[in-house]
């Protein structure tokens, strides 16, 4: 959990990185923020931090040379000492503009905060905060007069929506800090990285969330990859395992995987063929093996609607399959030469 209800912002600066790719400058100020209002600064906190609410943390990668320049080394020495507070600020922006290089990176406002004592988990500690803005939006401003009214446009931000940020814990220095990252723009493929990968370097933190999601993805290739009809396995029993494995952690607070081979698999030769490709799929994505660990509520969430369980019947039907199979009867009709699904229920809707 983060709560900044008890944090201060002591140190703020605003930049403007361009696109690097296409000759757009870098802007950096030579002087920190001066708040006008507590109204200012109260709606630009809420705009920063309302949306880190996840359980979802990430770490920086690996250990930087200290001599190179990184996000991890700054970081690292804002936490040591704010005396030098903007020009580390302005290092971070010339960082972004850096891997501002692919033609539908939007450039825009770069922020850089300090926090103290910000809570995490449980934990109090200070906290640097990166957040960009790349979206404008425009809004209608009405203007009363004595007896007529005037409308005008005006381009601003939306304070609902974040389009990029970071939070950076200071704990947990050893295993690369702790990290809480957002990015609502990174539907295009090609720059899909730049934020969390180029510009962080930052990656997915072993914990409830990074297990469950990787173990659920593993089910489901199993699923799709093993269980088919290729190796003779029926849509049908495909499906009901499917519907076992989200089950299973829907229900749970807690993964064991003695557990989970009892309930989900059963069957001593799935069980069986699913250790075999658990072993090959964690080779392949370059993951250690880890039986038991608490199942991440988010993580559920955000993969149970890849683990639909769906039937497409040519490009005529498709076939929602969320429990009772006893109730779907699959066969072959001779006179049509086709196959067939039977249905039973009791009420329609």
């Amino acid at each position: 959990m983060i709560d900044f209800t008890r944090a201060q912002l002591t140190h703020f600066a605003i930049h403007y990185v361009g696109n690097k790719g296409l000759g757009e400058d870098l802007s950096c100020s030579a002087k920190s923020v001066e708040f006008k209002d507590d109204f200012v600064k109260e709606t630009l906190l809420r705009y920063f931090l309302s949306p880190f609410k996840t359980d979802i943390y990430y770490r920086f990668k690996g250990k930087t040379d200290v001599s190179l320049a990184s996000v991890a080394n700054t970081c690292e020495d804002l936490f040591g000492s704010r005396n030098g507070f903007m020009k580390q600020s302005a290092n971070l922006a010339r960082l972004l503009h850096e891997q501002s290089m692919h033609p539908k990176i939007k450039g825009g406002e770069f922020y850089v905060c300090y926090f103290k004592d910000a809570m995490v988990d449980g934990e109090l500690c200070d906290t640097v905060g990166l957040f960009k803005t790349e979206n404008k939006e425009t809004f209608l401003k009405v203007y009363q007069h004595t007896d007529e009214f005037e409308l005008d446009c005006e381009s601003g931000i939306n304070i609902h929506k974040l389009d990029k940020g970071c939070l950076v814990f200071n704990t947990d220095k050893k295993n690369g800090y702790k990290l809480s990252v957002i990015d609502t723009n990174n539907r295009v493929a090609e720059c899909a990285t730049y934020w969390e990968e180029d510009f962080l370097n930052a990656t997915l933190k072993p914990n409830g969330y990074y297990h469950t999601r990787n173990f659920m993805d593993a089910s489901r290739g199993f699923c799709e990859e093993i269980l088919s009809e290729t190796n003779n396995v029926s849509k049908q029993d495909q499906m009901m395992m499917l519907n076992r494995s989200t089950a299973y952690f829907k229900d749970k607070d807690k993964f064991a995987l003695q557990d989970f081979e009892k309930e989900v698999l059963q069957q001593p030769e799935v069980i069986e063929a699913f250790r075999d490709y658990r072993s090959d799929y964690n080779k392949r994505m370059d993951l250690t093996a880890v039986d038991d660990f608490e199942v991440s509520p988010t993580a559920v969430k955000k993969n149970q609607k890849y683990m639909r369980s769906v039937v497409k019947l040519d490009k005529n039907f498709h076939i929602y399959i969320h429990a009772k199979h006893e109730m779907v009867e699959r066969g072959y009709d001779e006179e049509r030469g086709m196959k067939y699904y039977k249905l039973y229920y009791v009420n329609e809707e």
